[in-house]
């Protein structure tokens, strides 16, 4: 009865934290190229192999949904966002004092990276 109890809460635990991260089908390639349902439920089937394999492809899932928000795609939420805030302004200001962004281009990023 225990050994149920671990397998679901494990289940519901892996679908939440691979909804929060942002995993979904395509994002690494392999064997474990699913989405969180299908996390969830080959958890729920195959819970002493796929839990162990979830917690061991979670940093490769997290660096992937990262490297994705870093190419322009889907922009992940940030815990910091001031920080990535000031960061950000400096890299436009980096950019418009080399000549790469005009005055009214570097003001519209502006407003659009304050805006966040």
């Amino acid at each position: 009865m225990y050994m149920w109890i671990i397998v679901i809460v494990s289940a519901i635990w892996v679908y939440v934290d691979a909804k929060s991260i942002g995993v979904r089908k395509g994002l690494i390639g392999g064997m474990f190229n699913i989405g969180p349902g299908a996390w969830c439920a080959a958890t729920l089937l195959l819970w002493i192999v796929v839990f162990p394999a979830y917690l061991f492809k979670r940093g490769a899932l997290k660096a992937a949904v990262s490297a994705e928000a870093g190419a322009g795609r889907s922009p992940e939420p940030t815990v910091f966002g001031q920080v990535n805030a000031i960061e950000g302004l400096e890299k436009l200001a980096s950019l418009r004092d080399r000549g790469v962004l005009t005055d009214a281009e570097f003001d519209q990023k502006k407003r659009e990276l304050l805006a966040h």
